[in-house]
Parts: C-alpha cells; structure tokens; sequence
C-alpha cells in the first residue's frame, strides 16, 4: 500500500513547525532551559516501497481465476442445454488477448461442448486357439450378461462350459460334435459370475465375447436363420402375439423368449418341426437352439 503523506499541520494537527503542546518551536514544553536546536540537515529522499510477490500474485493470478471461473461456470450451462452437441471444441484454446470477463465468458460458453456420457456396456472380447483350454477371462468381465458368438473347425466334442471364480464347472453353453457356428448367451442368470471358459476340442476354434446390445434385432414379421441364435424382439409383443415356427434339421430344436421378469420355453422338439405358438406378451428377447434352418412369422 502507498503510505500517505502527513498533512501540513503535522501529525497532530498543530501548524508545521509548532510544537504539539503550544509555545516557541525551540522552547521546551514544561519551561526547561532552551536548548539550541540543532543544524538544518535535507530530509533523506522518499523511497516508494516495492510491491512484494504476494501483490504480485494476486493482480496477475486474480484475472485468470475470475475467467476459468465464468468459462467453467457458462461451458456447465450449456451442457445443460444441450447433450447432443459435438465434442470437437474440447480441443479449443482461449485467445490470449486480454478481453474482459464477459466475453472471455461469452466465447467459453460457444466453444466449450458437453462430452458424450461414457458407455457402459463392455467391449466386445476376441479369442482363438486349437483343441482343449481353459480359457482365463478378465475380472471386469466376470458378471456382464454376453453374446457369445463360437466356431469350431474338427470331428470331434466342441463343449464350452463356464467355471465359477471358485473353479467350479457349470452347464455346458455349447455341446456338439464336428464343425459348429452359432451364438449363446452367458451369465443370463442373476448372479451368476464366470471366470473362465473350459473348452474341449479337436481342432481350431474362436470365441468372441459381445455385449447383448449387438445381438440380431427381431423387428419385423419374419426372422429366419440357422443353428444357436440370439435375437432381441424390438418393439416387445403386446397382447396375444402368436409366431409360426418351422426347423428342418435332426437334432434339437428348443426355443425359448424371455420377458423383463420370466423366461418361457414355447418350443421344445427334435428333429424337423412345424407349429404355431403362442409368444408371451412382453417378450424382449429370443433364444433358439437348432442344428438346421429355422424360420419365425407373427400371426
């Protein structure tokens, strides 16, 4: 701070030169004997006290706080505005001209976009190899609900059964001889964790792990495919919804749809089958397994 300079009648308000209790300016206050005042000596130049770095930190930082504070405070409202918007402006840099804090704020508020909400549905997992492995999977991965799409190439067992953490062995996803390509499903049941995939094979094989979100969608009249397979009904059935169902092939033909609380088995044959059945109101997924071709159309 500047320190300001007395006034001209002294620091206590008598004319300059007085002395503060009255009387000559040389004469002792309480009647002492004069004395000769001494030789008229030049005041020492005034010296303006520098600023110390606090000061300095505080004119030069303050601005910047203030300004990051109203870019902080414009970029959240508009991403309560708006949580479409792109994310390019994330790369943007404020100008470094000294613009005042309401168009420091102004401009934030144009550049200054929301991000798009991190995804929580886990990344697809791909894995290969040939004949018989215990197939170690990522902790993260243990309880997601996943779309497991497998091939094996050989003529002989292809069983692909889950192990819990504890080791133990669950009921086989996958059960079949020779060649095989189809998509299950794994850990659909609540609570349940698996840590490891046991594999039994004669020759090569892969197994792509898959978020549910990227099975085949069932939007239409008719859904026709060929062997295991995974579909989400989109929208769900409403009401009496009923499905004419066809498989030609020799071995198992087992469907079953899932609503949000239940699961219901609707076919449940060997062999090749034709019939009409009832699909439950609700249904948001189905699950078949077949060895040949199958084909569904809503009636």
């Amino acid at each position: 701070m500047h320190q300001q300079p007395s006034p001209p009648n002294g620091p206590y308000g008598s004319p300059a030169g007085q002395h503060p209790y009255g009387g000559h300016p040389h004469q002792p206050p309480f009647g002492g004997p004069a004395q000769r005042p001494p030789a008229w000596q030049p005041p020492p130049p005034h010296r303006k006290k520098g600023k110390g770095p606090g000061f300095w930190l505080l004119v030069i930082g303050l601005p910047f706080v203030l300004l990051f504070g109203c870019m902080a405070a414009v970029g959240s409202l508009a991403s309560d505005r708006s949580s479409t918007t792109s994310t390019a402006a994330k790369a943007h840099k404020p100008s470094a001209a000294a613009d005042s804090d309401a168009t420091a704020a102004e401009k934030a508020g144009a550049s200054e976009e929301p991000s798009s909400p991190p995804s929580s549905q886990p990344k697809p997992r791909t894995y290969s190899g040939a004949g018989a492995k215990v197939l170690k999977l990522r902790k993260s991965d243990w309880t997601a609900v996943w779309l497991v799409t497998l091939t094996h190439r050989g003529g002989s067992n292809f069983i692909v059964s889950p192990l819990d953490p504890g080791g133990a062995e669950q009921g086989a996803i996958v059960n079949e001889i020779g060649d095989y390509k189809g998509s299950v499903l794994l850990n659909e049941d609540d609570g349940k964790e698996t840590a490891a995939l046991k594999i039994q094979a004669d020759g090569a094989w892969t197994i792509v792990l898959k978020p549910l979100s990227m099975a085949r969608v069932w939007s239409g009249g008719s859904l026709t495919g060929r062997g295991d397979e995974v579909a989400i009904v989109a929208p769900p059935s409403v009401g009496l919804t009923t499905v004419n169902a066809r498989h030609s092939g020799s071995a198992n033909f087992i469907v079953e749809a899932w609503t949000e609380t239940s699961r219901e088995l609707i076919v449940n044959e060997i062999g090749s089958w034709h019939g009409e059945v009832p699909l439950p109101s609700g249904t948001i997924l189905v699950t078949i397994k077949a060895d040949g071709v199958w084909s569904f159309k809503k009636s």
